[in-house]
C-alpha cells in the first residue's frame, strides 16, 4: 500500500488531478481528503485501505516517454454498438489505469485528425473521450513541467513522426 503526503499531486481514478490536503479518521476508519483540481476543487474522502484502487502517484518523466512510445502502439477501434462503445469507454475511464486514459486519448486524437466518416461517436463519447485527454494532458504537463496550455503540441510533436506516417499510409 502506497502512502500518500499531504501537498502531494496525484491522479484520482475519476476526477483526473487532485491534491492530498489531509486525512482524518471517521468512524474508525483512515481516510485521505483529496481536493480536486478541475471543476468544483471539491473534497473527496478516500479510504486508506483502499487508496491504491482510486488515486495513484503522478508519472515520472520516464514513465510519460514510456506512455507516449505505449501510444504509437494502440490500435484505432471502434465499436458500432452504442451501449458497448460507451461502457467500453465508461470502463476504461474509471478504470484509472494510465494504459486506458492513453487508450481514450489516441481514440480522440484519431477521430479529430483522421475521420472519413466511418467513425461516429456521438456527444457523449466526445465528451467520456475528451475526458480522458484532459486528465492525460493535465499529467503530461506536470510530468514534463510545461504549461498546460502548451503540452498538446509538446505530446503531439513527440508523436508527430508516428502519426504523419499513420495517416499518410492510410
Amino acid at each position: 500500500m502506497n502512502n500518500y503526503q499531504i501537498g502531494q499531486q496525484v491522479i484520482h481514478c475519476r476526477d483526473g488531478l487532485a491534491v492530498v490536503v489531509g486525512s482524518t479518521n471517521m468512524a474508525d476508519k483512515d481516510y485521505y481528503i483529496v481536493k480536486t483540481v478541475r471543476g468544483s476543487g471539491e473534497n473527496i474522502y478516500v479510504p486508506v485501505e483502499r487508496a491504491d484502487q482510486i488515486i495513484r502517484f503522478l508519472m515520472n518523466k520516464k514513465e510519460a516517454d514510456e506512455l507516449v512510445d505505449y501510444i504509437k502502439s494502440i490500435p484505432l477501434e471502434f465499436n458500432p454498438n452504442t451501449k458497448q462503445r460507451r461502457d467500453g469507454i465508461k470502463k476504461r475511464l474509471l478504470s484509472g489505469d494510465i494504459k486506458d486514459a492513453a487508450y481514450l486519448f489516441k481514440q480522440l486524437f484519431f477521430f479529430k485528425t483522421s475521420n472519413d466518416g466511418s467513425i461516429k461517436y456521438g456527444a457523449l463519447d466526445i465528451d467520456m473521450l475528451s475526458f480522458a485527454s484532459n486528465n492525460l494532458l493535465d499529467e503530461f504537463a506536470i510530468t514534463y513541467d510545461k504549461d498546460r496550455d502548451q503540452i498538446e503540441e509538446f505530446i503531439f510533436d513527440k508523436l508527430k513522426y508516428f502519426f504523419w506516417y499513420i495517416l499518410i499510409v492510410r
